[in-house]
Parts: structure tokens; C-alpha cells; sequence
């Protein structure tokens, strides 16, 4: 790396997971404490790797419950990596669970307001396990970071040596060390030792450096305590409409269906629909995109995930309540194009 790498000082922020985690034994892969390590005791093990890559901070974040599991602590952390970005840090690391790793990193895509470099890894494996991934993951991490090449792409995803954009990546497998995946579109790019090779970027990228980059969700304007309630719906054969039904009732201002909904489900949501409710409609495939149904009171989600698009119908009611508003603020920021 060049001095002005050397001199790079990078924000990393550790929420607990496996990546911070311990094994009795050496051969327990799946069976550990997670969260065990603070940032400080995984940064002062690659010390020496390290050096020369960037100047690392490291900060613990310990939400409500007691990592990054609700969306309140989401609204949290976010505000804490723009705080850092704001302040000395020229990138940020952050480091979570693989359970809701894809569901965070498309959060802080969303709402940081800060166009410098934010890249999300973690680990399936514990820290102290034989072959673990952490360490590699760590050091790639805060290396893609203290590069700046992905300035003004938003938040990235860096796991087994590739990196790919928080809208994309998606969990495909509960315990190989390559489950995270860019879907139908690919990486980004890959970290192959010192060399950082990136390919494509996400649409937002045509907007770097103009007011028009940052999104309308401006977390210092949305009180974390008054989240709208938002849920998923999953489809299968003759489903009943009882759920639907009952996030009408309960006060949820919208709800994701993912996959086409059964009768009685699409009577439920007619029901629901007619009540306020605003539905959006996603695919439950690995690839492929639901288009706009032409119904009213129905959003597309496109190729957003049923857990992605949820977010997004989260922050978009916490903006506005008006429909067509939504319906434009997942085309603009769920689904930008090139062009």
C-alpha cells in the first residue's frame, strides 16, 4: 500500500457474531460463544497485518439486544457510522452476524448519509476455529476500505475474498464460508491479496458527488421509537389469509407478499388494502423480479428480496404515507437503473 493508504484511518465497528466469536475446541465450527472478542482484540490480532493498511479505530456497538437485532438498533448504528465518518474516519468497517448481515448492510446502503467507503463482513466461522474466515474477511475488509475505490457506491459486502453491493448479496446457505452471493448480477469485484479488482458498480454510483446521491431517509428526521410497523407475508399453495388479516388488525402500516398469494390471501389483502394497508409484492425465487401489477395500492419490488424490500417499505412510510410517493421511491432507490 502507498503512504496515503498508510495514513487512511478506518472506523471499525463490531456488533458481536462469529466473527467475534470463540470455540472450545478448535474443530467446533458451528458450536461457539458468539460475540466473545471485542473489535480491539480482533484489530491487535493482525496488528502486523495491518500496518501499512490503514489506521484502525476500533468501536463496540452493543444494541437493545445486545448486537444489531432489531431495527432500532439498526437506526443506531447507522447513526453512529455516519458520526465517525463525519468526524476523523475516511471509511468504515462494520462487522455483524451472517444472520442479518445482508439485511444490515442494505440498511446502512439506505441511510448513511456519507459518501465515503462502508464495507460490511462477518464470518461463519469462529475466530479461533481451524480454517476460520474472520481473519482473511477482517483484513479485506478494512483494506477495500482504506483503498477508497468504493467511494460513493454506498455500502459494500466483503466476504471470501469477494465484494458485492448490499442491495445484492444474499445469504444462499446457512453454513459454507461462500454463501453470500451477488444474485443474478455477480460481484462487484474480488480482494485477491494486495490487489482490489472491481468490475461494476451499483447504479448510485452515476450520481457520486451530487446532492441527488444521498436518499430521502435521513435518519436525524426519523425518531427510531416510531418505525412504522412493517411484515413479510409468505406465499404457498392454498395459504390462508388469517396473517394478512391480522397485521391489518394489529396497526402494521404495510406489509411485504412474497410470491404470488393464494386466493384467500389475495382476498385478505384486497380487505387490507381497501383499510390503508400498503402491499408490496416480491418474489420468494433466488433471481428473477415481480413488475408492477397495476393494482392500486400494490408496489413492485422487482428483484428486491422479501427481507430488502421490507426495509425499504419500512423507511419509505417513515417518509410518507401517499402511495404513488412509495411507489417512486422504490423505482429511484430499489431499483435504479443505468441510463
Amino acid at each position: 500500500m502507498n503512504e496515503k493508504t498508510n495514513r487512511t484511518s478506518v472506523a471499525v465497528i463490531g456488533s458481536g457474531g462469529t466473527i467475534a466469536g470463540l470455540a472450545a475446541r478448535r474443530s467446533d465450527f458451528q458450536s461457539y460463544r458468539g460475540g466473545a472478542l471485542t473489535t480491539a482484540e480482533l484489530l491487535d490480532a493482525l496488528a502486523a497485518e495491518l500496518d501499512g493498511v490503514a489506521r484502525t479505530e476500533p468501536i463496540d456497538f452493543q444494541g437493545d439486544g445486545g448486537g444489531c437485532r432489531t431495527l432500532r438498533d439498526f437506526h443506531a448504528l447507522s447513526t453512529l457510522v455516519d458520526t465517525h465518518l463525519a468526524a476523523d474516519a475516511d471509511a468504515a468497517v462494520v462487522l455483524c452476524g451472517t444472520r442479518q448481515l445482508e439485511e444490515v448492510a442494505y440498511w446502512l446502503d439506505l441511510t448513511v448519509r456519507s459518501p465515503k467507503p462502508v464495507v460490511v463482513t462477518g464470518s461463519f466461522r469462529p475466530w479461533n476455529a481451524l480454517g476460520s474466515d474472520g481473519q482473511a474477511n477482517l483484513h479485506n475488509a478494512v483494506a477495500l476500505a482504506a483503498s477508497g475505490r468504493t467511494t460513493g457506491f454506498g455500502t459494500v459486502v466483503a466476504l471470501n475474498d469477494r465484494v458485492l453491493s448490499a442491495r445484492d448479496a444474499a445469504k444462499s446457505d446457512t453454513l459454507r464460508l461462500d454463501a453470500f452471493r451477488g444474485r443474478e448480477w455477480g460481484a462487484l469485484g474480488v480482494v485477491d491479496e494486495r490487489n482490489i479488482r472491481l468490475l461494476r458498480a451499483p447504479a448510485r454510483v452515476l450520481l457520486r458527488g451530487r446532492p441527488e446521491w444521498g436518499t430521502p431517509f435521513d435518519l436525524t428526521r426519523i425518531d427510531p421509537d416510531r418505525l412504522p410497523r412493517t411484515e413479510i407475508a409468505y406465499s404457498y399453495t392454498d395459504a390462508g389469509g388469517e396473517a394478512v388479516a391480522a397485521f391489518a388488525r394489529s396497526g402494521v402500516a404495510g406489509v411485504v407478499m412474497a410470491g404470488d398469494p393464494s386466493d384467500r390471501q389475495a382476498g385478505a389483502l384486497r380487505e387490507a388494502v381497501g383499510a390503508g394497508l400498503v402491499v408490496v409484492a416480491a418474489g420468494r425465487n433466488t433471481t428473477g423480479a415481480v413488475y408492477d401489477p397495476g393494482v392500486p395500492g400494490i408496489i413492485a419490488a422487482e428483484d428486491l428480496t422479501p427481507q430488502k424490500a421490507r426495509l425499504l417499505l419500512t423507511l419509505g412510510l417513515a417518509v410518507t404515507d401517499d402511495v404513488d410517493r412509495l411507489r417512486s421511491l422504490f423505482r429511484e432507490h430499489g431499483v435504479p437503473e443505468f441510463g
